[in-house]
This record gives structure tokens, C-alpha cells and sequence, in this order.
């Protein structure tokens, strides 16, 4: 049987880097795309650090193991970066970890599937993808 069938070929985690977002989420983030890369072993991961713009990009090949990385940003939140780089990049997948106290990012057509992961802010919504809310204690 071919081991690659239905393995992701490029899977792309966005982390929004702005000064909102606390540096334990920053942890839980960078924890959570460790373990997918260890697990799902995606042929390609990017690691795309965002906050008005494009601050910091990381490819992982499915050998390269995955460390800690510093985080780049602090300024404020701009989706727009965010889907010209999908555009340009069309990744498998899309994984968005934000805050998202921001104006909702513009549809990608064709639609690209993204999960939102959004943290401590209820109110978030998008008009793309599927969106799920983390509240930090």
C-alpha cells in the first residue's frame, strides 16, 4: 500500500505574532504544530509568523524535526498579509492561530481549507473556513 496516500502534502500553520497574544499561547501554538508535524509527518510545514505583516516564514521537510522558534512581530493585526500569502503559497491546509481583533480576511477563491483557532475573543467570527474558539484561563 502507498504510505502517502492521503498524507498532506504541504500543511501551512499561520501564528498571528501581534501584541495582543500572550507569549504561554505563543508556547501552546508552537507545542501544538510540534505535535502534528511528529505525528501527521506532513511532507512540508510552513510556519508563517504574522502581525501587519509577514514577520517570519520556516519550512519543515517531513525529517527536519521541529524546535522551539523565536517568536517576530508584536505590532498590531492585519489579515490581509495573511491571504496574499495563501494566494501565492496554495498550501494543502491552513491552520490560523489569532486573536482575530481585526477585519475578517477576504475569501480565497478556489477556497483553500483553513481552521481558525481563535484565542480569547468570543465575539470572532470569520467567512471562510472553520473556526474554533480557545479561552485562556
Amino acid at each position: 500500500q502507498d504510505l502517502d496516500e492521503g498524507r498532506l502534502e504541504h500543511i501551512a500553520f499561520i501564528e498571528d505574532t501581534s501584541g495582543s497574544i500572550s507569549p504561554q499561547f505563543h508556547k501552546r501554538m508552537n507545542s501544538e504544530v510540534k505535535y502534528i508535524q511528529e505525528v501527521l509527518r506532513p511532507k512540508k510545514l510552513t510556519l508563517v509568523q504574522f502581525d501587519t505583516q509577514i514577520q517570519q516564514e520556516r519550512v519543515f521537510t517531513e525529517d527536519e524535526p521541529f524546535e522551539e522558534i523565536e517568536i517576530a512581530g508584536f505590532g498590531g493585526t492585519d489579515l490581509r498579509c495573511v491571504r496574499q500569502w495563501l494566494i501565492e503559497n496554495r498550501p494543502t491546509a491552513a491552520v490560523i492561530f489569532s486573536d482575530l481583533y481585526c477585519s475578517p480576511m477576504e475569501k480565497i477563491l478556489p477556497e483553500i481549507p483553513i481552521i481558525w483557532i481563535a484565542v480569547n475573543n468570543k465575539s470572532a467570527w470569520v467567512n471562510q473556513g472553520k473556526l474554533i474558539h480557545i479561552i485562556e484561563n
